[in-house]
Formats: C-alpha cells, sequence, structure tokens
C-alpha cells in the first residue's frame, strides 16, 4: 500500500476494503476534513487523488502536493490555488450542494478531477 492510500485511510477517507476493490470514489463520513492528493506516477501518469469525492456542505478539503513538480487547483468557480510547489497545501471549505470539477493549469484535463457536495 502506498503512503498515500495509507494516509488516506489513517484519515478515514477510504477504507481497506475499498482500496482492495479499487473503489473509484471516496466520500468523507461527515462535515470535517478531507484530503485529495495530487502527483505522478508511471501507471498514471499525472494525477488527484482520489479523483472524485464526495463530502457533505460544509466540508474543507485539502489539496496536497507531495509530488516534485509543480501542480494547481483551478475551480471554473474559483477560488483557486495558484502555483503549488512540493509539500504544499491548500484548502476550500464547500458551503453549497453541487458537483465542482477542477484540474491542474499547468497540466490539464489530464489531469483533473471533481469534488461532489451533498
Amino acid at each position: 500500500m502506498t503512503t498515500l492510500y495509507r494516509s488516506l485511510a489513517y484519515a478515514g477517507l477510504l477504507s481497506l476494503s475499498a482500496l482492495a476493490h479499487g473503489a473509484p470514489a471516496a466520500t468523507a463520513a461527515g462535515a470535517g476534513t478531507a484530503v485529495v492528493s495530487m502527483g505522478y506516477d508511471t501507471t498514471r501518469g499525472m494525477f488527484f487523488e482520489p479523483k472524485e469525492l464526495t463530502v457533505p456542505v460544509g466540508t474543507t478539503v485539502t489539496f496536497n502536493n507531495s509530488d516534485g513538480s509543480n501542480h494547481s487547483v483551478v475551480f471554473k468557480d474559483g477560488p483557486n490555488s495558484g502555483r503549488m510547489k512540493h509539500h504544499t497545501t491548500w484548502t476550500r471549505t464547500f458551503t453549497a450542494p453541487g458537483s465542482y470539477p477542477y484540474e491542474c493549469s499547468i497540466h490539464g484535463k489530464a489531469m483533473s478531477g471533481v469534488i461532489i457536495v451533498k
């Protein structure tokens, strides 16, 4: 299990059974906080993990750049992270239900994700 998955499982965002079965989306258990990591590996290329995250209204999502490359988090409705260097984080609190797609402005649609707020 990678450090990323271990961290997400420890944070309660992914269960070990979901990891074992390759679950495509994570769900945060109650308003509070959630984590999305960004990085690169030779299998997936540039990525956000989880790519799709469902959270309740009021959740603060922390985007964590654990990669050696610069990345960004850009939402169509703003606000945006700006350029994030290695080992930096940026947070956004989601106060209204909806679907919030985002992408890295540096790597484009190949590196994208969505936050679903219910």
